[in-house]
């Protein structure tokens, strides 16, 4: 996990002027967010994603120091924090819904996957829920990767940066192992750009 913070401090700047583009086959998971609630964007990036939670209590959180620099230039007036996703600097039961987008795959370790799952249900409130999504690498991809592990699941793509290769229905499974109670998962996206998603309560 040093390593991927160390590499997305030195690409932050070119990293976070690829990632313009809303992803508005993601709009629908954002809708799910109402006027005034407070919302944890974990993993936020550049921010971009907070355009669609402008009416909410934002916060974002990421790792990369560089990101969130990137984030504050392009989004001045919204609050945004430097924190590693497994040890949160928030209350429990402090926020109404978290969204991680592409996050989770790049955690590496089951035991990581699931304290970072924790964690976001620890700072959850009761009522709360949690929309996540995940890499669903396609073949041509896959093939391009530097395997890992013997399952073939851990891979290395693009300047040594991790990636955990999910098969469908694995997130409900590691969702459930962490106490979360699954309302629903699927598939969005193209062919090649596809992403698992998931949603699920306290």
């Amino acid at each position: 996990m040093n390593d991927l913070q160390e590499d997305y401090n030195l690409v932050a700047t070119s990293f976070a002027s690829s990632r313009d583009r809303m992803w508005p086959e993601l709009e629908f998971l954002f809708k799910q967010a109402k006027k005034g609630e407070s919302v944890l964007d974990l993993g936020c990036g550049n921010g971009r994603f907070s355009e669609y939670l402008k009416e909410t209590k934002y916060v974002g959180v990421d790792f990369s120091s560089g990101m969130i620099r990137e984030a504050k230039k392009r989004f001045p007036g919204k609050q945004f924090l430097t924190s590693s996703v497994l040890d949160l600097p928030f209350k429990e039961s402090f926020f109404d819904k978290i969204y991680s987008i592409a996050v989770i795959h790049q955690i590496p370790s089951h035991k990581y996957r699931i304290k970072m799952l924790k964690e976001a249900k620890r700072i959850l409130k009761k009522s709360g829920r949690v929309f996540f999504t995940a890499w669903k690498m396609d073949k041509e991809t896959k093939e391009k990767c530097q395997i890992l592990s013997p399952q073939g699941k851990d891979v290395f793509l693009k300047r040594k940066r991790y990636y955990y290769l999910f098969d469908e229905g694995e997130l409900s499974d590691i969702f459930r192992e962490a106490g979360f109670f699954v309302e629903k998962e699927g598939v969005i996206g193209e062919e090649k750009k596809c992403n698992f998603y998931i949603i699920a309560n306290k």
